[in-house]
């Protein structure tokens, strides 16, 4: 019996109202609730995706170019203008005419928000509060709803070890509510039994292309799709232990993938952990559980204690070092932490986006 079955018996047997409130507790602690996820949308007035820096276009929008990139899309090409900007001069058309010619850009009003969220296996844990994969739901969902008060399309992507689906940007509160139900849905069954969701635009299950199916999701190969379904200019939130060496590709790897992304959109790591990640428990011997099997963690040895802390630390200023250099926001957010606080000190309408990379010199 696990120590989780164990906990459930005890609760039984000895106070039936005690078992059906901490039942609840444990159902808060690790399931979606979609209607949570909803209320969320009350939150998300004191935050936006604008900046309160200085634009460096006149062109008008909804943005004030906070973020790098034109925020165009291309129109046509025409021989070259005097006062036209050289860097958009089409070097294919100006060798096959023997003419010089430029291309021209209209103006994009709104930019796509295209959000991923990893649910793999070790985001199902947690010591405090709530599991990784609960919060980084919650902070999906706020995410979309500031995303929609900016009147922006709204899509994503959510993936495990095994399966992923997908949403195209749809506009409007509708567009998030289409999103937070497949999320839902998606964690409360770990990427099984979706069958609701085969509409346009979802890659249902088990599938990376059209041709080839897999029992265990490629991570890279998912990357590698992700790069060509989001459109260059959108705002993108990846919300991730970012523990992808217990993937079946090299963490290496994926995060090149993750660098091609933030050169061509405006990416925000949302970095989540669980406090006992950071360090151990006080010395002791503790019982802890995946739900199938138990075991004893022994925290008495002090030199393991340090090593523990010190690997954690690495692999944060690993990734604080990643996002610097290439210019991703960085959000860093534990599972005993309110979203919502986290998100409006860096996000909040009174303040300037605070980015961990600055500009390129």
């Amino acid at each position: 019996m696990s120590i989780w079955q164990t906990l459930k018996s005890n609760f039984s047997h000895e106070n039936p109202a005690s078992a059906n409130i901490n039942a609840e507790v444990i159902k808060r602690a690790t399931e979606v609730d979609l209607q949570q996820l909803i209320q969320l949308r009350y939150q998300s007035a004191h935050l936006s995706l604008s900046s309160q820096r200085k634009a460096y276009s006149s062109l008008s929008g909804n943005y004030s170019s906070p973020f790098k990139g034109r925020g165009l899309n291309f129109d046509e090409v025409r021989p070259y203008q005097p006062g036209d900007d050289i860097r958009n001069i089409d070097w294919n058309v100006t060798a096959r005419t023997d003419k010089v010619h430029t291309k021209i850009f209209k103006e994009e009003r709104e930019r796509p928000v295209f959000i991923i969220v990893d649910l793999s296996d070790s985001m199902y844990f947690g010591s405090r509060h709530c599991l990784k994969s609960v919060t980084a739901a919650k902070a999906a969902a706020l995410f979309a709803w500031v995303g929609a008060d900016n009147n922006n399309r709204i899509g994503g992507l959510i993936f495990n070890n095994n399966s992923h689906q997908e949403m195209r940007p749809k506009g409007g509160h509708q567009g998030v509510l289409r999103f937070l139900k497949l999320l839902s849905d998606f964690h409360n069954n770990k990427g099984h039994n979706n069958k609701g969701h085969n509409n346009k635009g979802h890659n249902n299950k088990k599938r990376i292309n059209n041709k080839q199916q897999v029992s265990e999701l490629n991570t890279e190969l998912l990357f590698t799709r992700i790069r060509k379904i989001i459109h260059p200019g959108s705002i993108v939130l990846l919300a991730s232990d970012l523990n992808f060496d217990h993937h079946n590709a090299t963490a290496e790897n994926i995060f090149k993938h993750i660098r091609y992304i933030a050169q061509h959109n405006d990416l925000i790591i949302n970095h989540i952990a669980d406090p006992l990640e950071m360090k151990l428990p006080p010395p002791g011997q503790y019982a802890i559980s995946n739900g199938q099997q138990a075991h004893i963690l022994n925290t008495e040895d002090n030199s393991l204690r340090q090593s523990y802390q010190a690997m954690f630390q690495d692999k944060m200023e690993s990734i604080e070092q990643f996002c610097m250099q290439n210019r991703i926001h960085l959000i860093e957010l534990l599972t005993n932490e309110k979203v919502a606080d986290k998100f409006l000190a860096t996000l909040g309408k009174d303040s300037s986006i605070r980015r961990i990379a600055r500009s390129r010199h």
